[in-house]
Formats: structure tokens, C-alpha cells, sequence
């Protein structure tokens, strides 16, 4: 059985074979190397106490790789595939002040630890290449490198990792003419690593003398951490090759397909690779390209473009992306199912922005990970390097912008009564004035306001860390819309701002009205972890009227102990006072976490 499962994997490792972020199954340990140790297991499920040191425990099933080290079982575990050049990602659980490490070719180490809420991370800290070792004549470490910031999760909450290894180079005689590198490390969606070179292997590792290729290595003999959905993929393979694009250019400044469909090019004719130059003009542009691609393998291929303007893609009679504009330096993403063979492409670029410098580019990825670039070096010029303008928070800051707020990956709307809450704490989050919400938190620095400043501007702000994106939804609600299966925001509440008030140490505290009562809501970041939201009446409510608290919303909302909730799946957990316990109800197409409003108010925390 082992044998067949270790034939099946390898064969799904080929890269002629593989398609981007194929997930390993885990449904038992025959992926890996054999160990007569048993602190791995396969398990269902695991959970960890938030509380209590290296405490996780496994439920049964499959789907989940854990390690539960004791006195005698604390063996690291190898894959019985070699990789060279690789890209892997999964998820993975810390119990409370644990420590683990993933090993590039059982040599290289991307720290795994319980680093939550530290505000200076070091190399040893969670998303950090550890360092060297070395005698000299007492053992010293070299090296090391911490990551850009602390993007860790709370122990118990299930966080995302990927990185991105070239492996070394040698020579026919085996002599090395180019070391390792880490392209990225992302951790959280948050990159803390890029284009690290490794001068040899670090700390701990399977041998001290380079390869070619060699295993992953995950480090069990620190403590508990948990693991679910590998992916991997080794880089390589062929990308199509681009017959000489054919062109036409319309002159004019529209908005929308429509204005220029049908109209006659003005300008028309062939170019090798895509350039916007051929139309002799910044802005005030419509141009068509046509071409065709020749596929050398039959497979699933990433579009990358960036454009500065309106853009839309078809591939093989199917458009792939949709008319958008976008920033001169915002890249788009696409996938394609492509035969072996000849596939056309079509693709629309028009600009009406004489503000905006322009910019198209276009990269394609084949399924085995190589690259290649479709577009003259020129094409990419236009766009001067960012000079970012960053705003920190070096003390508890408040400032107004507009907030772009995404949930899962997409744009759900532009928050325009947006204040952003800055801490030192390095804990941040945004609020709603327009419905009293909390949009999302985000950990490490504070805002990138070039989008607010940079040229004309467009008056936003964004993030400079991992984003927890809640619901963006009043907190105050009434019990009959949850009885009427809505998870909109009411217009019977007659909701209405009363701005904010700043304490002495510069903290705002919301004030609005709905319902016919009035509500204080103040939020509070506690020891760089969490934060606690404290809800308050300065008014009552009308009689009759039966409130609630909406404290989260989610496709899952799970009791995970008494008065701790996790919410979709162990992304972020509600912590109530003891003794307190919310209600759970289906409302839409959501399950919704709340409690009952009273006349005392509520204090709850928010732990991520």
C-alpha cells in the first residue's frame, strides 16, 4: 500500500504532470518517511488551548497531520520526494509556546513558532529564516533572518504559508556555483521574506553538505503544531510560444466597450511582442491585439497583466478577465484550461487617464511553474518607481480615509466614512461611521496612504499588514430581522452617526444612534494579542424593542469551549466574559453570533 501511495506522488510531482497547488491527500503517513517514533498521527481535527502551554489535541479522521511529541516520541519527519526548485504552501496550527520548523531539502528552515502578539520578531520568530551554525571553537549562530514583520496568528487558529525555494546550483563536477535562495515566504497572505540568499544550511539540518535536491523536514521534537492542505509544486516545464501580434488602434477617450465597438482603426498593423507604443500616444486609446499562442502541453496556465487604464482578456474563444481598470501597478490574475496546440488570444487595452502613466504587460505561467514574459521591456517603462508615502503609528493614531474592504480575495465595496485606528501595539483596525461596524483588523505597520497623496490621488488609504476582514455590519440589531432569515442591515433602525469622542490617551469612543438608542462602542487593542470591544447604552431603547449584539457572522460559528466561539473554521475567535454565552442562528446564508442586548452592556474580545 505504501508503495503504491509513494509511486501515486511522485507521479503527481512530475512536472510535466502537476498543476498549480495540487494538494497532497493526508489521508495517512505513507507520503512520508517511516519513523519508529509516533508523535505524528493523522487526526480529523485539532485544537489547541488558547491558555495552556503546548497543549493540542487530535480528533479522529483524516485531512490534518499533527505532531504530539512526549518524552519518547519527538522525531522530525521527512517526505520521501526530493524537490530541487519548488513552491509549497499549507496550513498549519501552533498549540500556546510551541515551536516547529519547515525544512527546504531538509537543510534550509522557515521557523514555525507561537509568535503571537510579539512586536519585534526575530529570526527565530514565526516566518523567520533561522541561522547558521557554526564552532568557532564554541558553538555561534550567523545569519539569521527575521522577517519583515510579525504577520502570526493566535496559538489554536489555523494560519497559511507559502514559500518559494530555488535550490543551489553545481556544476558537472559537483562543485556549487550558486547558492540557495528563498524567492518569498508568505505568511498570512503577508510576504516577510524575499530573495534571501542561503549561504548553506541552517541550524539543525539532515547534513551539512548541499544538494541538488533533497526532502522537506518538519521539526517534531519542540512541540505540538498541526498541518492540512500541502500543496506543492516543482517549477519547470515550457511556456507557449506568441505568433506576431496583429493590431488596431482607435483614438478617443471612452469609458466602456460599447463607445467604440464597430468603429473603424485608425491605425493597424503587426508587432512581435505587446507594447502600448505602437499607438504613439499616453492616453486617449483603444488598442486591439490578436495572436496566437502555440501550447506545447495540454494544462491549467496563469495570465498575469498589468495595465494602466481598462483591460479585458480572452483566451481560446473564452474571456478570462473582465473589462476593470486598474492602477499602472496593479497586476490581474487568471486561469486557463488549454489544450496542447494552437490557442488565440485577443486582448483589449484603452485609456482615457492622461494622469496615469501607461503601462501593459503580459506574463503567462506554465503548469509546472515556468515563466515567460510576452511584452517589450519598453511597455513597463513608463511607470517611475513608487516612492511609497507610509504613515505609521508610533502612537495612537486616528486618521480619516477611504477604505477599499475585500473579503475573501474580492472587493466587496469602498468604505467612505472610513476611520482608521492606528496603534504602537502594532494593532490596527478599521471602523464604519456609516453603520457602526468594525470592518477589519490587521497586525504590523499601519497604513501605505500613496493612493491617497501619490499624484491626484483617489482619497484611500490601505493596510500595511495581514488583514482579518470581519462583516462590516452593525453591531446592533433587532431579533426580528434575525427572525425574518436577513443578514442586511435594517432600515427601521434609523441608523445615525454621532461621530467620536478621544480620550486623554487620543482613543476614540463611537457614538451613534439606532433603534431610538444610543450606543457607545469602544475598542481597545490588549497587549499587542487582541482586542476587546466594550458596548454600551448612553440611552435606552424604546419598550418593546428586543436588541441584540451581532458579534460575528460566518459560514461556520463553532462552541469551541465554554463562552469561546471560532468563527469559519478556526480564522479568528469571539471570547466572551465568563459565565456569558452567545446564541447561534441561521440568518441568510449566514450563521450569526450573538447575545441578547441589556441595559449593562457588553465587553467582548475579539482574538486573532
Amino acid at each position: 500500500m505504501r508503495k503504491q501511495w509513494l509511486k501515486a506522488a511522485l507521479g503527481l510531482l512530475l512536472p510535466c504532470a502537476l498543476h498549480a497547488q495540487e494538494v497532497l491527500p493526508l489521508n495517512d503517513l505513507s507520503y512520508w518517511r517511516p519513523t519508529d517514533q509516533k508523535n505524528w498521527q493523522i487526526a480529523g481535527a485539532t485544537t489547541a488551548d488558547l491558555l495552556k502551554a503546548e497543549s493540542m489535541k487530535a480528533l479522529k479522521g483524516s485531512g490534518v497531520l499533527v505532531n504530539l511529541p512526549d518524552e519518547k516520541n519527538r522525531a522530525n519527519l521527512l517526505s520521501a520526494a526530493e524537490y530541487g526548485d519548488v513552491d509549497v504552501a499549507f496550513d498549519f496550527m501552533m498549540a500556546k509556546h510551541s515551536n516547529s520548523g519547515f525544512y527546504l531539502q531538509g537543510r534550509y528552515e522557515v521557523q514555525l513558532l507561537d509568535s503571537w502578539g510579539k512586536l519585534h520578531p526575530q529570526y527565530g520568530d514565526c516566518g523567520g529564516i533561522y541561522a547558521r551554525r557554526r564552532f568557532n571553537p564554541k558553538e555561534e549562530l550567523f545569519e539569521g533572518h527575521a522577517p519583515r514583520l510579525n504577520a502570526a496568528k493566535a496559538p489554536g487558529l489555523w494560519q497559511h504559508m507559502e514559500i518559494s525555494f530555488a535550490a543551489p546550483r553545481f556544476d558537472a563536477a559537483g562543485k556549487k556555483i550558486a547558492n540557495a535562495r528563498i524567492l518569498f515566504v508568505r505568511l498570512n497572505g503577508v510576504t516577510v521574506q524575499e530573495n534571501v540568499e542561503l549561504t548553506g544550511p541552517t541550524g539543525g539540518p539532515i547534513s551539512e553538505q548541499e544538494a541538488a535536491k533533497g526532502p522537506f523536514m518538519i521539526q517534531g521534537d519542540h512541540g505540538p503544531v498541526a498541518f492540512r492542505n500541502f500543496s506543492i509544486r516543482e517549477r519547470g516545464g515550457a511556456v507557449p510560444t506568441m505568433a506576431p501580434l496583429q493590431y488596431e488602434v482607435i483614438y478617443g477617450k471612452f469609458r466602456e466597450v460599447e463607445e467604440f465597438a464597430g468603429m473603424k482603426p485608425a491605425l493597424s498593423g503587426s508587432t512581435d511582442k505587446l507594447t502600448w507604443e505602437i499607438t504613439g500616444k499616453g492616453d486617449g486609446f483603444v488598442a486591439k491585439y490578436k495572436t496566437t499562442l502555440d501550447v506545447p502541453a495540454a494544462g491549467k496556465y496563469k495570465f498575469i497583466t498589468q495595465a494602466g487604464g481598462n483591460s479585458l482578456l480572452s483566451v481560446n474563444g473564452k474571456q478570462i478577465m473582465d473589462k476593470k481598470w486598474t492602477w499602472a501597478g496593479d497586476k490581474r490574475e487568471a486561469w486557463a484550461e488549454l489544450p496542447a496546440g494552437k490557442v488565440p488570444l485577443e486582448l483589449t487595452y484603452y485609456k482615457m487617464d492622461d494622469w496615469m502613466p501607461p503601462m501593459l504587460a503580459l506574463w503567462i505561467q506554465a503548469p509546472a511553474g515556468a515563466e515567460g514574459s510576452y511584452h517589450t521591456f519598453s511597455s513597463t517603462l513608463a511607470l517611475t518607481p513608487q516612492d511609497p508615502i507610509l504613515m505609521d503609528a508610533n502612537v495612537n493614531t486616528v486618521f480619516r480615509s477611504f477604505m477599499d474592504f475585500n473579503k475573501n480575495g474580492a472587493f466587496q465595496k469602498r468604505i467612505v466614512h472610513a476611520v482608521q485606528v492606528g496603534s504602537p501595539q502594532k494593532l490596527h483596525y478599521t471602523y464604519d461611521l456609516d453603520n457602526g461596524a468594525m470592518a477589519q483588523i490587521w497586525r504590523g505597520d499601519f497604513l501605505n496612504t500613496s493612493p491617497m497623496w501619490d499624484n491626484r490621488g483617489d482619497g484611500s488609504s490601505r493596510p500595511r499588514g495581514p488583514v482579518l476582514a470581519l462583516d462590516d455590519q452593525p453591531v446592533l440589531l433587532s431579533l426580528a430581522a434575525l427572525d425574518q432569515n436577513s443578514d442586511q442591515p435594517e432600515a427601521a433602525s434609523a441608523f445615525r452617526t454621532l461621530g467620536y469622542d478621544l480620550d486623554d490617551n487620543n482613543l476614540p469612543t463611537f457614538r451613534y444612534s439606532a433603534f431610538g438608542a444610543e450606543v457607545n462602542d469602544q475598542i481597545r487593542v490588549v497587549d499587542a494579542q487582541y482586542v476587546t470591544r466594550k458596548l454600551s447604552f448612553a440611552a435606552a431603547a424604546p419598550s418593546g424593542t428586543t436588541l441584540a449584539w451581532r458579534l460575528a457572522a460566518g459560514n461556520a460559528i463553532t462552541e469551541v469551549s465554554k463562552g469561546l466561539y471560532s468563527i469559519d473554521g478556526d480564522n479568528y475567535m469571539i471570547r466572551l466574559p465568563k459565565g456569558l454565552s452567545a446564541e447561534i442562528r441561521q440568518s441568510g446564508d449566514k450563521r450569526i453570533l450573538f447575545v441578547k442586548a441589556g441595559p449593562e452592556g457588553l465587553s467582548y474580545d475579539i482574538i486573532w
